[in-house]
């Protein structure tokens, strides 16, 4: 207690001395609990609101200083506030007397009274009354308790609370520890670096490209990294995050330029830099990790580059192609040739390989001259030039390809995006064979019958044989093949084949050789030796083989069904050929009458001058697509008959046609078209016709119609398109009327020829039928006659 506001007693009071020294240290101790523990609690409050804003946002030094002098302000303020400015307002004896009153109201202010007279000065108030006051409160004062008057929940709460916050900064820091280590010292001065949460990776993803120069101490990347690219290459790069993944990372170019990376799926942060034309440098920030390492340095090279190509083709020697150089393109070669690919690389001292694909095979350029081009004759007098270094790779085209170089110059740098040439590697075909005789690829014949086989084969390089065989329709695939007989052939000269090509419709493919193959074949010795029979079906295969080397190459033609029927069988198929005939001439007479009708209509409105112009071009035009409809009609008509002559002349069915069919034969052997040849036929009917090949009852009349059908097909509607078209080209009226009255009269010739023709498919078939009905009676009358022998021989 204070002596200045506790002046000396008059009267000894021990027992309330006691009991207010007791009351007074109860007092002082709460108030330290209350000030230490609200200084405590403060001090730890800001020691882990430190340590939290440090570890998360890496305060700089600046802040730290402030957070070290709050750390030393905080406590001495709670401490002056809540503890010592307490301790020197503590209460006096007569204040302690009043709070002691307060808890027992019951002694009725006796503490009060005592306190106050025992220190009153002497003289003051009655001594009975004042000794009576002292013994009475000395009385109670021994046995009064203390616990009511003061409240100690206020400090103990106080108290739970420094004791929680000491407790849980405790633990922050413990759980921490090598952060709560580099926090403190951070804090009392030290500029000991907080570990990153995010770490970012720089990556450039190019062979040989990374080349790290230094490396620091303290940070495990290297401090500076440098790639080597080709001037206008693409360069690929990559950041790798590991820890906390930014949201975004950031490159800083050494000019002041950035470019913001956005995530492209996980830790990754991708991009491009496209065909870089300078040096550049730049490093990556993102997250916490801004300390600017390492620093990327691109060198921009010139690369090595391809400044010119040359492939030198060797063809097989089959083929009898000469060698050849190529320049600066693609090649497209036979396969099996040997190439040599030549490369002229800048700069000189470039190696390489070059890559085919798709089978990704790879072949090492050699060191080799790079073939120039051969010097023009014009230019006389120069200088050769000297040979250049290049590069050259050798292989066997077998299939085609496409390739590239990939070249590296003396200081490892590669060609960027180098381009593609493409080798098409021209396979040798087998040959092509069709067959131009038999015309039809199902053939009827007889026992005693002939076939004219004529076959043309055609090959790229080359033809070394041709062939035939035949084997019975419906042979067992898997069972031995067919001896193949040899076909005698010959090669067509150039004239032929011009002549050829001029009046067949153009190839699909150009050969370089073209045989033809014919034979004439006794049906009979078909199988060498076995015989034929009526019924029998066989199929006949012409086939041819090239030169290729080493394997050869054999191309077949369809095969050809023959069947073998008897003579009568044969008529009676050639009579359902020859009603199917009759019934296309009659469909194409009545064609040509309607087309005459027309052209005999068209005429008579351009004498009435009631067409002009382009109404008088268009109407020409409707009758001459009319007339070449009859035309086309009018050779399908006359193949057909050819082809039912053919059957008969080779059947050897009248055996007075012997002639005509060696005519025909020697005729059609010497043909080289590979469409319906019609000349032929038509020497053939104008020599039938002159007698000179004798008088056949059944082929000599199947000759002369199929003659007069060509005459149709060949001339007379041919003539009559030909002059229609050429009205159409006429621009004057007289001219143009001349030309339709030509057209009319060959028009109505045709017509002619067309009813002539069906009077003699009707005597045909008359005949056909007397003939028929001959052959039935005699094949009666000779049945009639052996069951009359058997019968005879009976009895």
């Amino acid at each position: 207690m204070n002596p200045e506001r506790d002046p000396a007693p008059r009267a000894s009071t021990p027992a309330i001395d006691r009991l207010l020294e007791r009351l007074r240290r109860r007092l002082v101790a709460l108030v330290w609990m209350h000030g230490l523990s609200t200084a405590v609690a403060a001090t730890a409050a800001w020691v882990a609101v430190a340590f939290l804003v440090d570890w998360t946002l890496h305060v700089p030094s600046g802040v730290r200083w402030f957070h070290l002098l709050v750390l030393a302000v905080v406590p001495s303020v709670f401490l002056l506030r809540e503890l010592v400015r307490p301790l020197r307002r503590l209460p006096s004896r007569a204040e302690l007397a009043v709070l002691v009153e307060r808890a027992h109201p019951d002694l009725h202010e006796l503490f009060v009274s005592a306190v106050d007279l025992a220190r009153a000065p002497a003289g003051s108030g009655a001594p009975e009354l004042v000794a009576d006051v002292l013994r009475k409160a000395e009385a109670r004062a021994d046995t009064l308790p203390l616990d009511g008057v003061l409240d100690p929940r206020g400090p103990r709460r106080r108290f739970a609370l420094g004791a929680a916050s000491s407790l849980a900064c405790l633990a922050l820091l413990a759980t921490n520890a090598e952060a709560a280590g580099i926090f403190l010292d951070r804090l009392f001065g030290g500029n000991r670096p907080w570990p990153r949460r995010t770490h970012l990776v720089v990556e450039i993803p190019l062979a040989g490209a990374m080349q790290p120069s230094e490396l620091s101490e303290c940070q495990p990347e290297p401090a500076e990294l440098k790639a080597k690219v080709a001037r206008g290459q693409d360069v690929p790069l990559l950041v790798r995050a590991e820890g906390v993944v930014p949201d975004e990372v950031v490159l800083h170019f050494k000019g002041g330029e950035r470019a913001v990376l956005a995530s492209s799926g996980g830790p990754a942060f991708r991009t491009l830099l496209r065909s870089l034309q300078e040096d550049t440098e730049f490093f990556v920030t993102g997250g916490d990790d801004t300390d600017e390492v390492p620093w990327v340095r691109l060198q921009v090279l010139q690369p090595p580059d391809v400044e010119a190509l040359a492939i030198a083709v060797t063809p097989p020697e089959y083929s009898g192609l000469p060698p050849r150089v190529e320049y600066d393109r693609d090649v497209e070669v036979l396969q099996g040739s040997r190439l040599v690919v030549h490369v002229l690389p800048t700069p000189r001292n470039a190696t390489g390989k070059a890559r085919f694909l798709p089978e990704d095979r790879v072949l090492e350029l050699a060191p080799v001259p790079f073939p120039d081009p051969a010097p023009d004759p014009s230019a006389s007098g120069a200088a050769p030039a000297a040979a250049r270094a290049g590069l050259a790779c050798e292989f066997v085209a077998e299939k085609s390809a496409r390739f590239r170089f990939e070249l590296l110059d003396a200081t490892g740098l590669a060609n960027p995006d180098p381009g593609l040439f493409a080798i098409t590697v021209v396979e040798d075909r087998a040959p092509e064979v069709e067959v131009l005789a038999p015309s039809r690829t199902e053939f009827d014949t007889i026992p005693g019958g002939l076939l004219a086989l004529r076959a043309r084969a055609e090959d790229d390089f080359g033809l070394v044989a041709m062939s035939w065989s035949a084997n019975a329709a419906g042979e067992d695939a898997g069972g031995a093949a067919p001896a193949a007989r040899t076909l005698e052939w010959r090669a067509l000269t150039e004239d032929e084949l011009r002549s050829s090509e001029e009046q067949d419709a153009p190839r699909a493919r150009a050969a370089r050789a073209t045989g033809l193959g014919a034979a004439r074949l006794e049906v009979a010795e078909l199988f060498a030796g076995a015989p034929v029979t009526e019924g029998q079906q066989f199929q006949l295969v012409v086939a041819a083989r090239d030169n290729a080397a080493p394997t050869a190459h054999e191309g077949r033609a369809s095969a050809v069904r023959v069947r073998v029927v008897s003579p009568d069988e044969f008529a009676r198929r050639l009579q359902d050929r020859l009603a199917r005939v009759q019934a296309l001439v009659n469909a194409l007479a009545e064609l040509q009458r309607d087309k005459s009708r027309r052209t005999a209509e068209l005429l008579a409105v351009l004498e009435s001058d009631q067409l002009e112009g382009r109404d008088r071009e268009a109407e020409i035009g409707l009758v001459a697509t009319g007339q070449r409809r009859a035309q086309g009609d009018a050779k399908n008509l006359a193949r057909e008959l050819c082809s039912v002559c053919e059957s008969v002349l080779y059947s050897r069915l009248d055996d007075r046609g012997g002639a005509l069919l060696e005519f025909l034969d020697a005729r059609l052997a010497t043909s080289v078209r590979k469409n319906f040849d019609a000349e032929p036929w038509r020497e053939l009917a104008a020599a039938a016709a002159r007698g000179e090949l004798g008088k056949g009852a059944l082929s000599s009349k199947l000759v002369e119609i199929t003659g007069l059908a060509l005459e149709v097909s060949e001339d007379d509607t041919r003539r009559a398109v030909d002059a229609l078209a050429r009205a159409q080209q006429e621009t004057e009226l007289a001219a143009v009327h001349a030309r339709l009255q030509e057209a009319a009269s060959h028009e109505t010739v045709a017509l002619e020829k067309l009813d002539r023709l069906l009077e003699m498919l009707a005597e045909w078939d008359n005949f056909q039928s007397v003939l028929v009905l001959t052959r039935d009676l005699l094949n009666g009358q000779k049945n009639l006659q052996e069951r009359t022998r058997a019968s005879f021989k009976e009895k």
